[in-house]
């Protein structure tokens, strides 16, 4: 089983709304997000919030979601993936797609291809790559899960990455989704015009 653990408890400082809630495609940034993981067969899914906007999980009542507060989050990613996974360790997984929710726009086939990729290989993490460059989300086997947990704060998920870079897998992707971060107004309204508007105005910088 590989699950998913969807980080959306930043304090999205540069975008001046949480991003979690931006309208997208008719539903919302998490909300896309959360619909992408299990088209891909992804299961369980973690989300991993902040006590802003924990209110954005009301309505989604898909039986496989584990949602969770991150109280901290100024921890940043590490933190909320070390909340994440604290929850899948007693569960039987294999791995686990580690999905940022400003990237609500990968494709599902690009999450397909991570898939078969690990399930051949067998690789401890399988990062896809958009000509050449390494994007989002990767997935992280069980045998790395432990090197997550105790992972810096100042390097994060990067340290266990950089460790060994013989267990990294590469799988390249039709998909310049996985490079673009959707971290300020400019980004959002980019994303918009190019996958269909939102019910409301783009967010303004506070």
């Amino acid at each position: 089983m590989i699950a998913a653990i969807i980080l959306a408890a930043g304090e999205s400082r540069r975008m001046g709304l949480p991003k979690a809630t931006l309208p997208y495609r008719n539903s919302t940034f998490l909300q896309a997000t959360i619909a992408a993981c299990e088209a891909a067969g992804l299961t369980p899914v973690v989300v991993v919030v902040n006590p802003d906007i924990r209110n954005a999980l009301r309505g989604i009542e898909l039986p496989r979601i584990v949602a969770v507060i991150n109280q901290a989050p100024q921890s940043g990613q590490i933190g909320s993936l070390k909340i994440g996974l604290g929850l899948l360790l007693n569960r039987p997984v294999d791995a686990a797609v580690v999905w940022p929710v400003d990237q609500p726009h990968v494709r599902i086939a690009t999450v397909q291809q991570m898939l078969e990729a690990y399930r051949e290989s067998r690789a401890a993490i399988v990062i896809p790559t958009y000509q050449g460059k390494r994007g989002h989300p990767v997935l992280f086997a069980r045998a790395v899960f432990d090197e997550l947990l105790a992972a810096p704060a100042e390097l994060g998920a990067r340290a266990v990455v950089r460790a060994n870079r013989s267990r990294v897998f590469e799988v390249p992707v039709a998909d310049a989704a996985i490079l673009e971060d959707v971290d300020t107004p400019e980004a959002y309204e980019n994303l918009i015009r190019a996958f269909g508007s939102p019910p409301q105005e783009p967010p303004r910088q506070a």
